[in-house]
């Protein structure tokens, strides 16, 4: 079942919620207007989630106006997706394993009256455990909307060093390590990584995913194998994959549990779930201070990826041009273009400060789409491409 609000500046809102019964749309309703006008036991929905849903509306609303306070008019969009997944798993013995797996996560949108700015953007994923995140969160980019509101630069093409913030590298990761180190696309030797045991790597750096953490998380995958930490890159060395059983099976080795698929009319692919670069030594703010000149990610999207040729290109969002060891005025939207082999041996730095979802979405493969998270501390690397 998904949930989705859409609340806008202008007072507009639009709410619809979707269930999906056996593959097929077995109910479907959009309400317009201030509240969830939706009576229990309509087609499609859930009140426990509606409920929760609405709650979440309130809190919303509620931190962009006091994170809006005393700023400047700024025009804004706010969209968030709330799932929730029953799913039953029947072996062939007849065993029925079954879970829930549930989701939110929150875009939002800021923009001044000068388009020529765009917009600035925020991502959130949604946990009930927290209440002050939403207004740390909001806090944090109406700040960012202020100092991208002033003034707006472009960056030369060329090849330069990137300091990634934290979290933001877990995206960089997600298409280069874990796309090629995915069960069935090693077992094809589809991948760069084919090989290959040893990364050379100027800091020692580990990759693990763990799909019972972050957005949409499983602990029981879509063949009823029960999953955990993989860890994919240890200390620069390849020791694993993804795997669900088919691919298991072909390469010798034991499934992980990322077996997964959109639905039952489709085929089961290892995916991934939570990827993550482990914690390192570093101190943030030196890995700054120590960078000549470069540019400082906040925000990438759209990342697109070759597992074969280890080649990925990035669409920058958010980004600050530095100069001497400092962020200098921010830049606009650019193409990043790397190569795996050597942007891996360009990691220079890699800091203690890991972060989770500060860029989160959706990863499609074969037209599946799968809510993914992923984490990574503050990491430089020293030889990236930037095309305009």
């Amino acid at each position: 079942m998904d949930l989705r609000v859409v609340l806008g500046s202008d007072g507009a809102s639009e709410r619809s919620a979707t269930r999906a019964t056996g593959g097929t749309i077995a109910g479907k309703r959009s309400v317009h207007g201030s509240d969830l006008n939706v009576e229990p036991g309509s087609p499609g929905l859930d009140p426990p989630d509606m409920a929760w849903v609405a709650g979440l509306e309130d809190r919303v609303l509620q931190a962009i106006e006091e994170a809006a306070h005393g700023r400047p008019p700024t025009s804004w969009t706010a969209s968030l997706v709330s799932f929730r997944q029953d799913v039953w798993v029947v072996r062939a013995s007849a065993q029925v394993q079954s879970e829930t797996r549930r989701g939110s996560r929150l875009e939002l949108r800021l923009r001044r009256d000068e388009p020529s700015l765009g917009w600035t953007t925020l991502d959130v994923a949604l946990h009930p455990n927290d209440p002050q995140l939403l207004r740390r969160r909001f806090d944090a980019a109406f700040d960012r909307l202020e100092t991208r509101s002033k003034r707006l630069g472009a960056i030369d093409p060329g090849t330069c060093a990137a300091v990634f913030a934290p979290g933001t590298a877990g995206v960089v990761v997600h298409e280069l390590i874990g796309h090629a180190l995915e069960g069935d696309v090693v077992s094809e030797a589809r991948t760069w990584l084919h090989g290959t045991s040893v990364l050379r790597c100027r800091r020692e750096v580990s990759v693990i995913d763990d799909p019972r953490r972050g957005r949409g998380a499983w602990s029981l995958d879509d063949e009823g194998t029960p999953t955990g930490a993989a860890v994919l890159i240890e200390r620069n060395r390849v020791v694993g994959g993804l795997h669900d059983r088919l691919s298991a099976r072909r390469l010798g080795v034991a499934p992980t549990g990322h077996g997964r698929r959109a639905s039952y009319l489709d085929s089961i692919l290892p995916r991934m779930g939570c990827t993550y670069v482990g914690a390192g030594v570093d101190d943030p703010a030196e890995i700054l201070r120590s960078t000549e000149g470069g540019v400082f990610i906040r925000r990438l999207i759209a990342g697109h990826t070759d597992p074969a040729s280890g080649r990925a290109s990035f669409t920058v969002t958010d980004a600050d041009r530095i100069v001497g060891g400092r962020c200098a005025e921010p830049i606009g939207t650019f193409i990043l273009e790397l190569n795996a082999r050597d942007a891996w041996h360009a990691i220079d730095r890699v800091a203690h400060d890991l972060t989770f979802d500060t860029c989160i979405g959706s990863c499609v493969r074969d037209g599946q789409p799968l809510a993914v998270s992923v984490g990574a501390p503050t990491i430089r690397i020293g030889l990236v491409t930037v095309c305009s």
